[in-house]
């Protein structure tokens, strides 16, 4: 699915007051998108975007495209200035988010992290890129640079799907999860 953010919401993304109605509006949106939909937010055309919009709108998006119901994997797309890319990365830091950018056409096949990951989540991300789509217990096995439980990957996973990073899928009784794009870059 893709939202084009200037024909959506105006070429000037700024502001707290705005940015919370865009929320609601973006909602809105993507309220009859299937579950576990990669959702493309594409900023071709948008002139500028300011650190409190990016706060208003994308935080509470998170929490909402992570709910169960809604299960949506944002994809933040072609953010035009460098200066863009500053403005999530500070909100991701200040909210202990992180987000997928990407730049090119839509549907991208890699992105960047942009936002704050720890050592744990960065070779739990780095592993699911290698080996996914993988369970805990299957990382347990093939993981060789060091002796981790599937009870800890299992918990880094689930991190990871909560920052909508990786998806998941229940297959039986296990939790199944690859990646939400072919590849994912990252510092680390």
């Amino acid at each position: 699915m893709n939202v084009p953010m200037a024909a959506t919401f105006g070429k000037h993304l700024q502001g707290k007051l705005p940015g919370k109605r865009h929320f609601a509006k973006l909602c809105e949106v993507l309220s009859n998108v299937p579950p576990s939909t990669t959702v493309f937010l594409d900023f071709k055309d948008v002139e500028i975007v300011t650190g409190s919009w990016v706060n208003a709108v994308f935080v509470p998006f998170f929490q909402w495209a992570g709910n169960e119901q809604t299960d949506l994997f944002p994809v933040i797309c072609n953010l035009a200035v460098k200066e863009w890319v500053d403005e999530f990365a500070l909100v991701a830091e200040w909210t202990h988010r992180c987000f997928l950018v990407a730049s090119g056409p839509i549907p991208p096949k890699r992105a960047k992290a942009v936002g704050p990951l720890d050592p744990g989540q960065k070779a739990t991300l780095g592993a699911v890129i290698e080996f996914g789509p993988v369970t805990g217990a299957e990382l347990e096995r093939q993981w060789k640079a060091e002796s981790i439980k599937a009870t800890a990957w299992n918990n880094r996973l689930r991190d990871l799907y909560d920052k909508r990073l990786i998806r998941r899928e229940r297959q039986g009784r296990e939790q199944v999860y690859s990646t939400v794009l072919k590849e994912i870059d990252f510092d680390g």
